[in-house]
């Protein structure tokens, strides 16, 4: 089979002919149709996450050697299984999303279907060989779900994407009707816009450095858009909707935060999900007065994917813009992500 190998962090990938892999036991083999580029494969691609004030967490920390695939947001149909899987011949040929977020899947976290959240994970286009290649192996048939009445191009982002938005905003909590915010309108960003819009939220504010971001956005049902290049956005978006009872930050940097620190009203709730990196620095007596919440969240939950993909059925979820471009641009559509020359979504192809 063909795949594109992470030989060398910070390098391009390189096309290597390799064995068809065979699954074993419970295994599933699926032959890949498509994987999205996400921003996350930027810095599984250098090697390193910023940790902030100099820090850094390198990526073989967390067990990922070369080389390997990169790819975490997978739609493709299933080929073969062992004979353990529980599948059937019927089930050859199933169009699949793999769930990514494996853990080890016997500690607390996996037992209790929280797996994104294994303090040993086995996660698939960072520790275990993903979708930049024709055909992956997927630990358990429980990881795939069926894609049928969900779009081609985006069906393999909502593993990431989409869920990873989704998961975010859920732990706001029950504030569809007040105003919220989203910092950082990428494809993350932008698809939390949609998720929002789709699963309620009335009052959305986005928030960007790039007008075109924040023209995308309005057109996906952000209410207001404000652009933090010059200026100070979080007077600006005070003065117009007052402040907010949540904010879900898709940069992460320690100017974001503090924007979504000044932004949020007492009791507040500030998500953070990008990987841009930095620290939080904030006086405690004022976390305590206001009464501020600060959250993580990274990707989402087997079963919040499938209540995501209920949504996206019964075509609650504006479908945001993907372009498919074929595997062999894979170096070149990095390079454009990296520099920020993307809107929406890149999804890779076999031809």
């Amino acid at each position: 089979m063909k795949a594109y190998l992470l030989e060398e962090f910070g390098a391009d990938l390189v096309e290597r002919e390799l064995d068809d892999p065979t699954p074993t036991g419970g295994e599933v083999l699926v032959r890949v149709i498509s994987s999205g580029l996400c921003h996350s494969d930027l810095h599984f691609h250098e090697g390193f996450m910023d940790l902030g004030g100099g820090e850094r967490l390198p990526m073989d920390a967390i067990g990922m050697t070369l080389p390997t695939a990169l790819g975490h947001e997978v739609y493709g149909r299933i080929e073969d299984f062992g004979p353990d899987a529980g599948l059937t011949d019927d089930d050859r040929g199933r169009l699949v999303i793999v769930y990514p977020w494996l853990g080890c899947g016997e500690c607390d976290f996996c037992t209790s279907g929280r797996d994104n959240m294994c303090p040993a994970p086995q996660q698939i286009g960072v520790t275990r060989p993903g979708g930049y290649a024709e055909k992956i192996v997927v630990r358990d048939a429980r990881f795939l779900v069926d894609a049928a009445g969900v779009d081609a191009t985006l069906a393999g982002s909502y593993a990431c994407s989409g869920l990873t938005a989704y998961s975010a905003l859920k732990k706001l909590g029950p504030m569809q009707d007040r105003w919220i915010g989203i910092i950082g309108l990428g494809g993350v960003g932008l698809m939390a816009v949609a998720v929002a819009k789709g699963i309620g939220f009335e009052q959305v504010v986005a928030i960007d450095i790039d007008d075109e971001k924040l023209k995308t956005a309005a057109g996906y049902g952000a209410d207001r858009t404000f652009n933090a290049k010059g200026g100070d956005v979080v007077e600006a978006v005070i003065a117009d909707v007052g402040h907010l009872a949540g904010v879900v930050d898709f940069v992460g940097s320690s100017d974001t935060v503090l924007q979504a620190a000044g932004l949020l009203e007492g009791g507040g709730v500030s998500v953070t999900v990008g990987l841009f990196g930095g620290e939080l620095r904030f006086p405690l007596p004022a976390l305590a007065v206001r009464q501020l919440q600060f959250r993580g969240s990274f990707t989402g939950t087997l079963g919040e994917l499938e209540e995501l993909l209920g949504f996206v059925r019964q075509g609650r979820i504006e479908p945001i813009p993907a372009r498919r471009v074929p595997f062999s641009a894979v170096n070149e559509s990095m390079r454009e992500l990296r520099a920020g020359q993307v809107s929406g979504r890149v999804v890779l192809t076999h031809s």
